[in-house]
């Protein structure tokens, strides 16, 4: 089930999952030689979240489909150019019409896939096509043609203010060891 909390309900989820919460309600955990424990475990629960959206797998969050408000550029180097919001930090899935699949994904520009794509003759095809996310911007090899349109764009985003996520993503995490 996909769920969309506020920072404070997600924290008392998260502490509740790694075995911080105290099991009882009639309990109270009280420091007095000034550490700050909620800092810590929303410094902490701030870390998972995030390490949750860079590497979980794909039914542990909720994605957005941007396909229908993006625009396509073409770039001189044979590619189009997909400009994405500042809240995007992952791309899940993206094809274009004439792909007969999904793009490979790739986030760095000196990874050989993506070196590749600096050559004609070895730059993807649309049976193998490849996607380079870096400094959101999205390179879509091979380009698009002209009037052609993106079928599928899912993004996963980060907003402070709110956390989406899959209830299948609590189970990431590992309760502490007293």
């Amino acid at each position: 089930m996909h769920l969309r909390l506020t920072p404070s309900r997600m924290l008392d989820l998260w502490m509740l999952h790694s075995g911080y919460s105290p099991s009882f309600t009639d309990a109270a955990f009280r420091r007095n030689d000034g550490i700050d424990t909620s800092a810590i475990h929303l410094s902490e629960m701030k870390q998972w979240y995030r390490r949750l959206l860079l590497e979980a797998p794909a039914s542990c969050l909720v994605a957005d489909d941007l396909s229908k408000s993006i625009i396509l550029t073409p770039a001189s180097d044979g590619s189009v150019v997909i400009d994405l919001p500042q809240s995007v930090v992952r791309i899940v899935s993206v094809r274009l019409d004439s792909w007969l699949t999904s793009a490979r994904i790739v986030t760095s520009p000196t990874h050989p896939a993506a070196m590749r794509q600096l050559h004609p003759y070895t730059r993807a095809t649309p049976s193998r096509p490849v996607a380079i996310f870096h400094d959101n911007r999205l390179h879509l090899y091979p380009a698009a043609a002209s009037g052609e349109s993106v079928r599928t764009l899912l993004c996963v985003s980060y907003d402070e203010d709110e956390y989406r996520l899959d209830d299948s993503a609590f189970a990431t995490i590992h309760p502490r060891q007293l």
